[in-house]
């Protein structure tokens, strides 16, 4: 689990006036709170942070002398420059299972020839905080044109103790011959024009 130290947020300043200032802005909630906790913190922290952890994190705050177990549930981001604006964290209650999603990575793509689609890069998912991971890495070695990888051939997928919320039939991935991924290229159509040009210069 990463731990994070955090400050209370000046409340008088808008989330802008904190960014210009050199702060994230962010926010801990959850039902076991008697109201949601305003933070923030410095931007380098939270861009070093990010390098390593994403939606579905972990997260141990410590705000002052307080400490909050949590979910790190939501990331936005100013548009353009792609700076983080504002996150998200819920409070993890033992005995209770919590919504999160997962980062689907595929390592060892190198060692394919072939052209390998990825189709999905997330994983929606209930489990107890205990069971709780932030992402699944597939091997790709020894893998081959014409596989089909989908959500019902993750082994989290067999574990009971882990409710997928999406579907068992969506396609992580799929990989296809180069040659043929190559003819998929082409624009359809293009020899018939080509043929048509030449019927009109003869």
């Amino acid at each position: 689990m990463a731990i994070l130290n955090a400050e209370k947020r000046n409340e008088r300043l808008k989330g802008k006036q904190l960014r210009k200032q050199g702060f994230v802005p962010a926010i801990i909630y959850g039902k076991d709170l008697e109201e949601s906790v305003m933070i923030q913190f410095p931007q380098n922290k939270i861009k070093k942070f990010l390098r390593t952890n994403a939606t579905g994190s972990k997260v141990e705050l410590n705000v002052g002398d307080k400490k909050y177990n949590t979910l790190l549930k939501d990331i936005s981001y100013v548009p353009v420059i792609n700076e983080p604006e504002h996150l998200s964290f819920q409070t993890l209650i033992s005995g209770e299972k919590v919504t999160s999603t997962a980062q689907i990575i595929l390592i060892n793509k190198e060692m394919i020839a072939d052209t390998i689609l990825q189709s999905l890069h997330e994983l929606s998912y209930r489990a107890y905080p205990a069971d709780l991971f932030d992402k699944i890495e597939i091997d790709m070695e020894g893998r081959e044109a014409g596989d089909v990888f989908r959500v019902s051939d993750l082994e989290v997928a067999k574990n009971e103790a882990i409710e997928i919320r999406t579907s068992p039939d969506s396609i992580i991935f799929s990989i296809i011959a180069r040659s043929k991924a190559t003819s998929l290229d082409e624009e359809p159509g293009e020899e018939g024009e080509t043929e048509e040009a030449a019927s009109e210069g003869e």
